[in-house]
């Protein structure tokens, strides 16, 4: 698959070869491990490129530091991620992206906003706002307004995409065999304040913890061994910054 580069001005420019760019960076985040910043992984997605072989760098003054403009990094690393980090990988790259954004280009900050909401929104199974209200209200017409009133007050974690929004859910909350939201899930999502910060939620339940010796949320409740106890340990521990 080929994402075409973004025409800037001054600069020419051929394709990207998404593949060939892929195999490179998987290689190099494979060896360098997950613990990366903004900034570096940004340059190891640079070197990618380059080694790919998808095109040169921008035609510039002699002397100049060699750029590869930001709205080309941006498409590409967006459509690489997903396909080449590991689960604990992206996440560690949204938290970065997401929180450690720095500088006084808004519209540079905005897009890795994006791409860390949408790093963390693929590492989950989701589903829309009607699915849900398949599992929720099964014998009922399906309407959005289902997963809708749970999300309003904290239950769910809805995850806001597009302009409109949407939302999509992550399909671990649910008990489908019992038509409802799990328990555990429930009392999580009430301390998380899911309504207001979906994605830091969202967040919370793949970060692995050393109280839960080194396991994620998730991890432990998809294995049937997490309880309120060690729910409220976790978000306790990371209120006093332990």
């Amino acid at each position: 698959m080929t994402a075409e580069a973004v025409p800037t001005a001054g600069a020419t420019h051929t394709p990207i070869d998404a593949a060939a760019t892929a195999d490179v960076y998987a290689a190099e985040i494979t060896a360098s491990g997950a613990t990366r910043t903004v900034r570096s992984n940004l340059a190891l997605l640079t070197a990618a490129v380059r080694k790919a072989g998808g095109r040169p760098i921008s035609n510039r003054r002699p002397g100049a530091r060699a750029v590869v403009p930001d709205d080309d990094l941006v498409s590409a690393f967006a459509e690489l991620v997903v396909n080449t980090l590991t689960e604990q990988q992206r996440l560690q790259l949204a938290q970065d992206l997401i929180g450690s954004v720095t500088g006084h280009d808004d519209n540079r900050r905005e897009r890795a906003r994006a791409l860390g909401r949408e790093s963390i929104l693929g590492s989950f199974e989701i589903l829309d706002s009607m699915e849900v209200s398949g599992i929720l209200a099964p014998t009922s017409t399906p309407t959005r307004s289902v997963a809708q009133k749970r999300r309003k007050v904290g239950e769910l974690i809805g995850l806001p995409v597009g302009t409109r929004p949407d939302y999509r859910y992550p399909a671990f909350q649910f008990n489908r065999a019992q038509h409802r939201i799990d328990p555990l899930v429930k009392h999580a999502n009430l301390r998380l304040d899911v309504e207001n910060d979906p994605y830091g939620a969202g967040s919370w339940w793949l970060t692995p913890t050393d109280i839960l010796d080194g396991r994620s949320p998730l991890d432990d409740f998809v294995a049937g061994e997490l309880t309120e106890i060690a729910i409220d340990n976790v978000l306790d521990a990371a209120r006093l910054g332990m």
